[in-house]
């Protein structure tokens, strides 16, 4: 009996973590998909009403999803703008909020910081429009991704479970 329930325990846990593999992949998707989503917002408001950046920050942290999240943090870093520049902040943000991406789309992520704040409207709605380009085919692999992996990682872990309980038993 003991036998028994330590081999649905172990592959319980196995199957917990291709669970959470999952759980990441649909994660990762819907955060590129939000942060798409607020950089044509911003996009909108620079290119119609050429909106100020703390002014753009306060409409976006009005929101819900992990832009508004992006956003909420760095509106509150910018009591520190006189000691380092916006795109540091914004970096500092991105990192403190823990997104699920990969590296490289952090960076892309990152890059945001450095175009607010440093032109003016139109061209700034413009290099948002070329960044967001390279955020959707992120979005896009995220995808693919995700229904590629989703069901493997869950039976990987299901398999590995099963295989490690039998070996023990």
């Amino acid at each position: 009996m003991l036998r028994l329930i330590g081999g649905l325990l172990i592959t319980g846990a196995c199957l917990w973590t291709g669970w959470s593999r999952r759980r990441w992949y649909q994660r990762r998707r819907r955060t590129l998909s939000q942060i798409c989503h607020g950089l044509a917002r911003m996009e909108a408001e620079l290119s119609n009403r050429e909106t100020d950046t703390r002014q753009l920050l306060e409409l976006l942290a009005a929101g819900t999803g992990a832009m508004a999240a992006l956003c909420h943090r760095c509106r509150a870093l910018l009591e520190h703008l006189d000691e380092r520049p916006l795109s540091a902040l914004w970096r500092e943000a991105a990192e403190e909020s823990r997104l699920p991406l990969r590296e490289e789309e952090l960076a892309l992520v990152g890059r945001v910081g450095d175009i607010l704040g440093c032109y003016g409207g139109q061209a700034q709605a413009m290099l948002l429009s070329l960044l967001r380009q390279e955020l959707e085919g992120c979005l896009r692999d995220a995808r693919e991704e995700e229904r590629r992996q989703g069901r493997a990682v869950l039976l990987l872990g299901l398999t590995a479970g099963a295989t490690l309980a039998l070996l023990l038993a």
